[in-house]
């Protein structure tokens, strides 16, 4: 095994793409490290800022994660290394010294973003420095990565001003900081594609003011990618057709383009789409003729976000701030502010104590990405709408439009984003059905792959609706039901239904219990009906599949609470209600990597909602 700071390391967007008109080199940046480097400023040309994290008066190395360890490929005492801790802080870069090594230089990326509907103009990383590429290992099995790029781009947050701090300081408090660092490595153990979080470093003297004064932290975090859909935004709303051409370029080659299987595939999740559906072919052949390269690219981009908003669906997992600067390129669950894990089935539900309209609460969470989505199509418009016809045309790509151009470019554009709209909801609801299937322990033989609305009207939405009346907790319903022997004789469907289902609903609800007892009988009985069909179909036990895909702890929003606290009042200098949390977390199907120690803790967050109405479905603001 290599060590972190030995991994062989590149920085390819810096290569790809043009630099802030004002920094045009790395010498630039050097020379004026305490100046321009960190000065707010609009970005006219450019997709990235030179920039160094900034320095701090102490560092406090807190925890780095094991699994993220063992995916990069190092040691669990890679922790220890005092060159690793350095460098996932920051403070191996103050005085440039790293310039004499194969260090690549950092930067900040720009973007710009639509945020709850509105057009917010230039955004980009205000308190985030890119450091390098690291190539992953080849036994990477890490759950979320299938198909993705063969590297991770490696950051920090919370590690300073950048040129698009504009009014903020550039910092991260301890509080977001655990929140991240927490919810990212466990959302990946349960197989939602999610960016990494590494490791974490408190600053002891470092303040922020927030709701109130409050120390903060630096996470090291990594991704295949750190591209949002707004960077696509940025160059739309420069009118830099150039620019946005070129990092669509970058998007296909370094990211849409994959090694796989000792071969090269490209847009690999749109030629699965294109498989399992083949009506999409004809309806492509039909208005579209052929596909050009940057169709391709919106397709794919369109699918991997369909599948990963599914599977926030299926776990209760909510994000609470859903704009277009923090909707990943590759479909990657990113940025965390006001997330939650949804505690019991309530479709109006929102972790985001300020989206006061429900913008982006349980129910409106496809339709919210959709709109992203729909934006990036307006983005790529003169690209989409080009066609094979147009798009290689060098009068075209130097803007030079002639007449009858422009029509046609956005009728084409116009039939690109409406089959895109029947791509995300065909994707979406196959890997919805697939993954609900998975938590259920049913064979995936059973769904009409072309059309999964039936399996979804049939089977699974009469379950929310019995769940949303039940208001039993959420998570723990699949636990519960995967522990019952529905396929054996001697079932009992009336003491599930009382006393599993039904134990948290008092006498003042709308619905009886009587009444709610027998719909849960109605559904258990249909699903009792599908567990036979997947015997017959594939005879595997239902358990061995569904005790895979249901975690046995989640980190909920008042556990994470608990833990904060702590950390908080101790100025970090008890972690172990942390370290406890991380061992739960991060290895959330297997209770026998959870260790000895803190046993009162552990049995209690095992109760999950079962701790009353004053902790359950809380909800956070955006302040981090």
């Amino acid at each position: 095994m290599s060590t972190f700071a030995r991994l062989p390391k590149r920085s390819s967007l810096p290569k790809a793409l043009d630099p802030d008109n004002a920094i045009k080199t790395e010498d630039i940046a050097a020379e004026n490290e305490k100046n321009v480097i960190r000065q707010p400023r609009i970005l006219h040309e450019g997709a990235f800022s030179w920039s160094i994290p900034e320095e701090r008066k102490e560092y406090k190395f807190i925890t780095a994660s094991k699994p993220a360890l063992h995916d990069l490929g190092l040691p669990d005492n890679e922790e220890q290394d005092p060159e690793f801790r350095k460098i996932v802080s920051g403070e191996f870069y103050h005085d440039l010294s790293f310039r004499k090594t194969d260090f690549p230089f950092p930067y900040a990326q720009a973007y710009a973003g639509w945020q709850f509907g509105q057009f917010a103009g230039q955004l980009g990383d205000g308190r985030v420095h890119n450091l390098f590429e690291i190539p992953k290992p080849k036994d990477n099995k890490s759950p979320s990565t299938k198909f993705n790029r063969k590297e991770y781009e490696v950051q920090l947050k919370g590690s300073g001003k950048t040129p698009y701090s504009r009014f903020a300081d550039g910092k991260a408090v301890i509080r977001s900081s655990i929140r991240e660092y927490i919810i990212s490595e466990h959302l990946n153990q349960i197989g939602i594609p999610t960016t990494r979080a590494l490791s974490l470093t408190y600053l002891p003297q470092t303040l922020a003011q927030r709701y109130a004064a409050e120390r903060c932290a630096i996470v090291s975090r990594f991704a295949e990618s750190w591209i949002r859909l707004g960077t696509f935004d940025l160059y739309r709303w420069r009118f830099d057709m150039f620019g946005l051409r070129k990092l669509a370029d970058y998007v296909i080659e370094e990211l849409f383009t994959i090694e796989e299987g000792g071969k090269m595939v490209e847009f690999p999740f749109l030629e699965q789409t294109l498989e399992a559906n083949p009506a999409f072919k004809n309806d492509i052949q039909k208005g579209l003729k052929t596909l050009t390269k940057y169709d391709k690219m919106y397709f794919e981009i369109i699918v991997r976000n369909a599948m990963t908003t599914s599977m926030w669906q299926c776990y209760g997992f909510l994000n609470g701030v859903l704009n277009t600067d923090n909707t990943s390129v590759i479909g990657l669950s990113m940025d965390f502010g006001p997330f939650s894990i949804m505690d019991r089935y309530d479709p109006e539900y929102t972790p985001n104590s300020e989206d006061h309209q429900g913008r982006y609460n349980y129910a409106n969470t496809p339709t919210a990405i959709w709109w992203n989505l729909t934006r990036l199509g307006e983005n790529l418009a003169q690209l989409i709408g080009a066609g094979t016809e147009l798009v290689d045309n060098p009068q075209f790509k130097a803007n030079q439009f002639q007449k009858g151009w422009e029509d046609k470019v956005v009728k084409r554009a116009s039939k690109v984003i409406e089959i895109g709209g029947e791509m995300y909801m065909y994707a979406f609801t196959k890997k919805y059905v697939e993954t609900f299937f998975n938590r259920l322990g049913l064979s995936h033989k059973l769904i009409d792959i072309q059309d999964p609305e039936k399996q979804n009207a049939d089977l699974l939405a009469p379950m929310l609706d019995v769940l949303k009346k039940v208001r039993c907790d959420y998570n723990k319903f699949f636990v519960q039901l995967q522990e019952a022997r529905v396929e054996s004789a001697d079932f009992n469907i009336d003491d599930f239904a009382q006393s599993v289902l039904l134990k948290e609903v008092s006498e003042h609800e709308h619905y009886p219990r009587d009444e709610l007892a027998q719909e849960v009988k109605e559904w258990v009985q249909k699903y009792q009906g599908y567990v036979s069909k997947t015997l017959e179909k594939e005879g595997f036990e239902r358990y061995d599949r569904s005790s895979r895909y249901n975690p046995l702890f989640l980190p909920r929003n008042w556990i994470l609470a608990e833990v904060i606290e702590r950390a908080e009042e101790s100025k970090c200098e008890d972690v172990a209600l942390l370290k406890k949390l991380e061992k739960m977390a991060f290895n959330p199907f297997d209770p026998s990597k959870w260790g000895s120690e803190l046993k009162d803790y552990e049995q209690r967050w095992m109760l999950q909602s079962d701790v009353g109405e004053d902790k359950s479905m809380l909800q956070c603001s955006c302040a981090s």
